[in-house]
């Protein structure tokens, strides 16, 4: 039986090393003469590789391995109008050259001038150029040259471009280095009068201050979509569920997120998914509420926590009235009447850009979150959208507690809050007025033991926000009589 030998041709070209190597034992070989890691000129490419056929009949199928597209045709004009910065290795042969060869320029001392193949291609209008690269050897002589030449080129270079002389992109002779811009942010484009809170955000990749505005942009536009917004009354249409028991589910979830320190977007999360599943399903009986509000925060958790509950936990808080297998079954349920939808937008993300904007307080902050959980366990307010309830709440956090930097005569609501929050205070007026009435009714949600969210926020870690006597005075009157100030 015949015996078939594969030659590949790495072990065509180890051949010709060895032949090589035999043939010319006295002299060595310049580095990388027998490899395909640096490229070569053309003439020098072909060559070699006629020479290494020849040598070995069995690389006369063999491509080459260097991709020679870059070559120029025959009848293509080379210039050399402008310099490139030099690499280590012309270097090196400029400080070889300065000892044989005479200066090419008048006072250049010793420095040879070496025409630069260079192949200009132009691409959308920008130029690029591909030269004909070696092997950088190391030399002590060559790293002073490379600064000496570099400093100068750049130097010519800023000289050529205060000298109003320019580069027509349609002449390959000419070959212009383009300064490339930095990419200019959304923000950077704002009217006079709008400032730019992203500005000193572009070191921080996790700010993502090039983006930012474009996200806030689609996440408005998400929450306005069918799949997330909910109708006025959506409770309408159940024979069991009423809101009055939507609002105590919705305060006990508030409490069982507490006693898990959860994060706030996962009781926001959990919130949005009840009710969304109320306004689908229609003929959930009461019996399943409270399992429908834990299967909601089972999902929220796991997908806004790290380390989420485990599912007996959430067992264990129902006082094993539900199973585990009920939670995972209503899980699926749930997942599928609302599509698999579960990035809706929270009033959390808007009021974190919205407090930015506004430059508010650690106060400011917590009166609004404060507000934000109020207005979820009252069902007038479920239906508004996060990005009406975030910017009402904090526009009442400010108009309590004015920012130092305002001044008595100072809008509350300045341009910059119009552009990022997209609302008006006209706009807010309903709004506002519907959170100055939930305020109003905190000591009735207390008698009605709705007082997990008063509760929380009563904590001194939360700055006792909940107990402060300007939630009680004449100010929430003025504003639930929708008397607001500009």
């Amino acid at each position: 039986m015949s015996r078939v030998i594969r030659i590949d041709e790495n072990q065509g070209i180890g051949n010709v090393t060895e032949a090589i190597k035999k043939g010319a034992a006295t002299k060595r070989p310049v580095l990388g003469e027998l490899g395909n890691k640096v490229l070569r000129s053309a003439a020098q490419d072909l060559k070699g590789a006629a020479n290494l056929k020849n040598a070995n009949p069995g690389l006369k199928n063999v491509k080459p391995r260097v991709d020679t597209r870059w070559r120029k045709e025959e009848n293509a004009t080379v210039t050399n109008a402008t310099k490139k910065p030099l690499g280590k290795s012309d270097s090196l042969k400029i400080a070889k050259n300065e000892e044989k060869t005479a200066p090419s320029k008048p006072g250049t001392k010793g420095q040879t001038q070496e025409a630069v193949r260079v192949h200009v291609q132009l691409n959308n209008g920008n130029e690029i150029k591909k030269v004909n690269l070696k092997r950088e050897e190391s030399h002590p002589a060559a790293h002073g040259q490379l600064a000496k030449a570099n400093r100068k080129i750049s130097t010519e270079a800023k000289n050529a471009a205060t000298s109003g002389s320019s580069s027509s992109l349609d002449k390959v002779e000419t070959v212009a280095t383009s300064k490339q811009r930095s990419a200019d942010t959304h923000s950077q484009k704002l009217l006079e009068n709008i400032e730019n809170i992203d500005k000193n955000d572009g070191w921080n990749p996790m700010l993502v201050s090039e983006y930012v505005n474009d996200i806030y942009k689609y996440l408005n536009r998400l929450e306005s979509s069918a799949d997330y917004a909910l109708r006025e009354n959506f409770l309408d249409g159940h024979t069991e569920v009423t809101y009055k028991m939507r609002a105590i589910l919705i305060d006990w979830i508030n409490e069982v997120h507490n006693q898990f320190k959860l994060d706030i977007d996962t009781y926001h999360m959990t919130v949005s998914l009840i009710d969304r599943y109320l306004q689908t399903v229609k003929t959930v009986p009461k019996k399943k509420l409270q399992l429908v509000g834990v299967t909601a925060m089972f999902i929220a958790s796991k997908y806004e926590e790290l380390f989420p509950p485990d599912i007996q936990d959430f067992v264990f808080i129902t006082d094993d009235t539900y199973e585990k297998y009920q939670i995972l079954e209503m899980e699926k349920e749930m997942v599928r009447a609302l599509n698999f939808q579960m990035g809706k937008p929270l009033p959390t993300h808007f009021l974190r850009r919205f407090s930015k904007a506004a430059k508010a307080s650690d106060l400011n902050h917590v009166l609004a979150k404060y507000l934000i959980e109020l207005a979820s366990v009252d069902y007038s307010t479920a239906h508004y959208k996060p990005s009406e309830i975030a910017a009402a709440a904090l526009y009442i956090s400010l108009f309590l507690f004015p920012l130092n930097n305002t001044g008595a005569a100072a809008c509350i609501w300045n341009k910059t809050l119009e552009h990022y929050t997209h609302y008006t205070v006209q706009e807010l007026i309903p709004i506002v007025q519907r959170l100055a009435n939930v305020i109003k009714a905190v000591p009735e949600m207390a008698k009605k033991k709705l007082k997990a969210t008063w509760l929380k926020y009563s904590l001194p870690k939360l700055q006792n926000i909940s107990t402060h006597q300007k939630l009680g005075g004449s100010e929430i009157d003025l504003l639930a009589q929708g008397k607001l100030r500009l």
